[in-house]
């Protein structure tokens, strides 16, 4: 009997614990639109996946048929869009350097105007050092 009222007892202890540690109705309800979101999910992407699988079935044929035609299409398409993209990185390019020069010529000093203005001053004194030498080689040989 003793054993019995130990078992009773044990088993009341593992069901208190059990109650305690159960999920409260939020989240059971939270866990049951989780599952339901995620077979919802899995069953729109097998349908795509079929669906993708039938249409390129069907559209084969119609690809290797079509494919003296398709194939050129589709490289004078990619040469096209490679040169437009090109062009107009090359005129956004070209409107910002005359925009930083049409700042720079205002004296409004745009990035880099630093840089560039050291880089004057260095060839300047470059330039006078030279024609400084020149002047020297030129008295050496007069002389």
């Amino acid at each position: 009997m003793a054993d019995q009222d130990q078992a009773k007892q044990q088993a009341r202890r593992i069901m208190s614990r059990l109650r305690e540690r159960a999920p409260n109705s939020r989240q059971l309800l939270g866990i049951v639109l989780l599952l339901t979101a995620a077979l919802i999910v899995l069953v729109l992407g097998g349908i795509t996946l079929a669906g993708a699988g039938l249409s390129l079935a069907l559209a084969t044929p119609l690809f290797i048929l079509f494919s003296p035609i398709l194939v050129p299409l589709a490289g004078i398409v990619a040469v096209g869009t490679g040169g437009f993209v090109s062009l107009s990185a090359a005129f956004v390019t070209a409107c910002s350097a005359v925009a930083w020069l049409y700042n720079y010529v205002k004296g409004r000093h745009p990035v880099g105007a630093d840089k560039i203005d050291a880089v004057k001053h260095k060839i300047a004194d470059t330039a006078s050092h030279v024609s400084e030498k020149a002047r020297e080689v030129a008295r050496e040989v007069g002389a």
